[in-house]
């Protein structure tokens, strides 16, 4: 097994612990229910009755509690060997696979950096203003505003850069 599907065994487990425990969480699976209905009490004549309430999807809780047990004896182990295998590597997995996460975060980033652009908007009446007329009563009146949005960056040099940098991103710029 290599490091791939070691890894993809360990989400695997993840996922079967997740639905362990969240089996094992949920009241209705783990107890039985018997109704007693007392018709007698209310009817003359009118016989009792015992109901079991049977769920159809039930898993016997023992056998999933030792399935629980095995999956984290399962995950140990695992956890094991990625530690062997990490450790023989020549360089640190870890931190590659951080970095790697790094590098991806910044193309996103510089991609959106590439697209962004400068602007301009005129809002009509958008803004409001107060003066005093002769007679000493106050008054409104709207006026536009224009709205200038320029970026404070050159974007030419952002793809240039983070394509200079990382030609790896180049498929990512895009």
């Amino acid at each position: 097994m290599n490091l791939k599907e070691a890894f993809q065994a360990q989400n695997k487990l993840e996922k079967l612990f997740s639905f362990a425990s969240g089996y094992l969480d949920d009241e209705k699976n783990l107890i039985s229910v018997t109704e007693k209905h007392f018709r007698s009490k209310a009817a003359e004549g009118q016989p009792d009755e015992k109901i079991n309430i049977v769920v159809d999807d039930k898993f016997p809780p023992d056998k999933v509690i030792d399935f629980l047990l095995l999956l984290i004896d399962e995950r140990e182990k695992l956890a094991r060997a990625i530690h062997s295998a990490k450790s023989s590597m020549q360089f640190d997995l870890d931190s590659a696979v951080d970095v790697n996460k790094k590098r991806h975060a910044a193309a996103e980033t510089l991609r959106g950096l590439r697209n962004f652009k400068s602007s301009s908007l005129l809002e009509k009446n958008a803004g409001v203003g107060y003066v005093f007329k002769k007679e000493g009563n106050q008054v409104t009146y709207r006026y536009d505003i224009e709205r200038v949005k320029t970026i404070d960056f050159i974007r030419k040099d952002v793809n240039i850069w983070s394509l200079e940098r990382y030609p790896h991103l180049r498929t990512a710029m895009r």
